[in-house]
């Protein structure tokens, strides 16, 4: 803050913006909004290779990481392939695990639903079409005493 005449002044700078961002100010505010919003939509779209390319990059720095805790007197690429060993072998059983998990709970589901589909089947009739094996009369009989019932 400068003194002037006793009074406290704020930078020239604080008053007007430099160039530069000015001029970028200026050129935000003449962008039209459906620029914006299309750039925000291209930038949050998946791209599988920059997802592989940093997923490669975090298992090669996880790899080295792990070389680095092996003592010195192993050589350097033998640890690397130790660690890189031991990490695809934790994650295979991972994976295993997982697996073996969704497919016990599936085949558990199917079995509940199968026990329930079994204990809680309705007579569904003669091959004819009648339940329980009534004749034609009979139904029409329970239904005109049914409608009776609620008139």
């Amino acid at each position: 803050m400068e003194a002037v005449c006793g009074r406290v002044v704020a930078p020239t700078w604080r008053r007007s913006p430099p160039p530069a961002v000015a001029a970028a100010a200026a050129a935000l505010r003449r962008r039209p909004r459906s620029f914006r919003r299309s750039s925000i939509v291209a930038s949050s779209q998946f791209n599988a290779a920059k997802v592989l390319r940093t997923a490669w990059k975090v298992a090669r720095d996880g790899v080295e990481g792990g070389a680095k805790l092996i003592p010195e007197s192993v050589p350097r690429p033998v640890a690397r392939v130790a660690v890189a060993a031991a990490a695809a072998a934790v994650a295979l059983f991972l994976l295993k695990s997982l697996v073996s998990t969704v497919l016990f709970v599936a085949a558990m589901m199917g079995l509940i639903y199968f026990g329930y589909m079994a204990f809680n089947a309705k007579d569904e009739g003669t091959s004819d079409g009648n339940v329980e094996g009534k004749g034609d009369d009979e139904t029409l009989e329970e239904a005109r005493r049914i409608m009776e019932k609620y008139k």
